[in-house]
């Protein structure tokens, strides 16, 4: 009698959200999703998502913000718990990370809620007291990058893992014109970073559809939140003693060390 081959894992997708959490606490990273369990579809991959971040509020760590982003070519969505937003002085302890990157976005800073599914770009215009830089680092929490797939990012929160929001910005109010010709330099140690692959050329556009993306699940953009859109620049890979530097047109520059 020959021996049968291992069947994969059955799906089980709040047992997978408990994994994604216990490799981010223990930086021992999962196959891709997309690979054991090539039939999960985009929405079970929002269950997922939802699920990894019921646990982080269960841990005393409520959601403070909000991504939009895009991964071949199709939107992402995800939330930052509030133990991602860094402090102005704060350095990024890579120790706690497992294959840390950054990355130049933009940052809408609300100051009203968006509900509903019919925002529209005119309301986040309306509902924004700025647009400020900032620089994101991502994490990944399936291995190998390079095999991963939008249901993957998805499930993983759009690989949310520290932001690092600038100070002033610019004022939207009377139109988002000044958010269509941005000047992105983000610089690490120096080095000016690549454009990204994907871009997103609508920001509020964007935040919209996030907004409507979470009015269909019944939650909302609180209005004390902050929604990253991007990125505006490819991910650099972090080391210990990297400096990467963003400035943006007239935004306060950002700057971001690593330890």
């Amino acid at each position: 009698m020959t021996d049968q081959p291992a069947s994969p894992p059955r799906f089980n997708a709040t047992i997978y959200a408990s994994d994604l959490i216990r490799a981010a606490d223990y930086r021992t990273p999962l196959n891709p999703l997309s690979t054991d369990h090539p039939a999960v579809t985009v929405d079970e991959a929002y269950v997922i998502q939802v699920g990894s971040l019921a646990q982080h509020i269960h841990r005393n760590d409520p959601m403070s913000g909000a991504k939009v982003t895009v991964h071949q070519r199709r939107p992402v969505f995800g939330l930052y718990p509030r133990t991602a937003v860094m402090g102005s002085f704060e350095v990024a302890d890579l120790s706690r990370l497992i294959s840390p990157r950054a990355q130049a976005v933009m940052v809408f800073r609300l100051f009203k809620e968006l509900s509903g599914t019919d925002t529209t770009p005119e309301d986040v215009r309306d509902a924004t007291e700025s647009v400020v830089a900032g620089i994101e680092v991502i994490d990944y929490r399936m291995t190998p990058t390079n095999a991963l797939n939008h249901v993957d990012v998805v499930a993983d929160n759009g690989h949310i893992a520290k932001i690092l929001i600038g100070e002033h910005g610019v004022d939207v109010s009377h139109g988002i014109e000044p958010l269509n010709n941005l000047s992105v330099q983000l610089t690490m140690n120096g080095e000016l970073a690549a454009p990204p692959a994907d871009a997103i050329t609508a920001p509020a556009a964007a935040v919209a559809a996030l907004a409507n993306h979470l009015g269909a699940q019944g939650g909302m953009l609180e209005d004390d939140w902050f929604v990253v859109v991007g990125p505006l620049s490819a991910p650099v890979s972090l080391g210990v003693g990297s400096r990467v530097e963003l400035r943006i047109n007239e935004m306060a520059p950002v700057i971001l060390r690593a330890r």
